[in-house]
């Protein structure tokens, strides 16, 4: 009697135990933080674009660390780490290495623009993607250039040269599994800029940068204005300027984490959620309504402003409603018309000698 008596209690134990590990399992994962990495693009003896009073590795910088303390003081739950705080230079890889090792749940990299026009203005935010226009292009080849600062740069990117369109095909075959939740927070990004900041809305763009497409999440490069053009570099070397960038970028942030956080459950109850998927499936309704007379009226125009190479771009508008939270955004892509089917090969070479027939 005594023994079976011990055996019960026994395994009561052990259950209680095995319960209390799994409640205390579930609630890590659910307390788990928020990591956000904020990356001040370029530094050190890498100064980035330059304009007549100012260098564009200070302005990300300042933009950066404003952008931190905003979340840190008003988002208890979120994580922030900087892949710089001061001005060091920072390799690409060592950026992307710096967000996976902390398992970073989105990726927010600054930077300032630029352009051989001076009357070129406006803020863009790009994910990653296709180069759809040779300004695209042309972005992503001056950001992912900083890599021939490094020694070995050619054992490291893998031969890739930030200089030659050819290692540009690459991208083409590679598939983005953050794109949507990419794309969304850029169409926040770019809401709050125009809306709030009364900026130049140059649109969400898609390029091949190296740095996002080594960091594994969502993860957005922002150009927050021209430095080549004096009114821009004037208010982006302001303290008044520098905080307004920075306050935009946190209010995209903090739409962008309710969004994640409802579509996880935390902190919203049943009757909450279904408030909310009331008003998600009425506004999917308008816009498949406003998507279908866009499509039957669809026109493209000549958009001068994005032309600051002298080139003619032609713009498309698409919607993207049901990727930007409750709000219907717009993504401006500057494409080039092509009307023949292209062709895009890519060789490997090597110098290892492989046997006849392997």
């Amino acid at each position: 009697m005594n023994c079976k008596r011990i055996f019960v209690l026994s395994f009561l134990v052990l259950l209680s135990v095995l319960f209390c590990d799994l409640f205390a399992g579930a609630k890590t994962t659910t307390d788990k933080p928020f990591v956000v990495v904020i990356d001040a693009g370029h530094g050190g003896h890498d100064p980035g674009a330059m304009g007549a009073k100012g260098q564009e590795k200070d302005i990300n910088l300042a933009i950066s660390l404003e952008l931190g303390k905003k979340i840190e003081a008003m988002c208890p739950d979120v994580k922030v780490y900087y892949t710089r705080k001061t001005d060091v230079f920072v390799t690409l890889q060592g950026r992307a290495d710096f967000v996976n090792k902390h398992k970073a749940d989105l990726f927010i990299c600054v930077h300032t623009n630029s352009a051989k026009s001076a009357n070129a203005h406006g803020v863009e935010t790009f994910t990653l993607g296709l180069n759809k226009s040779q300004s695209n292009l042309d972005v992503a080849m001056r950001e992912n250039s900083v890599m021939l600062l490094e020694d070995d740069y050619k054992t490291k990117y893998q031969g890739f040269n930030p200089s030659s369109v050819e290692s540009y095909i690459m991208f083409e075959f590679m598939q983005d599994q953050y794109v949507d939740r990419s794309v969304q927070f850029a169409s926040m990004v770019q809401k709050e800029f125009v809306g709030n900041a009364k900026r130049n809305d140059r649109g969400v763009r898609q390029a091949a940068f190296w740095v996002l497409h080594k960091s594994a999440c969502p993860s957005v490069l922002i150009e927050v204005g021209f430095i080549t053009n004096a009114e821009e570099e004037k208010f982006l070397l302001s303290n008044n300027g520098r905080e307004t960038m920075a306050n935009c970028i946190f209010n995209a942030f903090v739409a962008y984490k309710r969004n994640v956080d409802r579509k996880s459950g935390k902190q919203f109850d049943e009757q909450e959620n279904k408030q909310e998927d009331k008003s998600a499936d009425k506004k999917n309704n308008e816009n498949e309504k406003e998507n279908s007379v866009v499509e039957a009226h669809k026109e493209k125009q000549i958009d001068n402003q994005h032309g600051d190479n002298g080139t003619v771009n032609i713009s498309t508008t698409t919607d993207v409603g049901k990727n930007s939270g409750n709000d219907t955004t717009q993504i401006n892509k500057n494409e080039t018309i092509a009307a023949d089917v292209v062709y895009k090969v890519q060789f490997l070479s090597t110098t290892k000698v492989y046997r006849r027939g392997a």
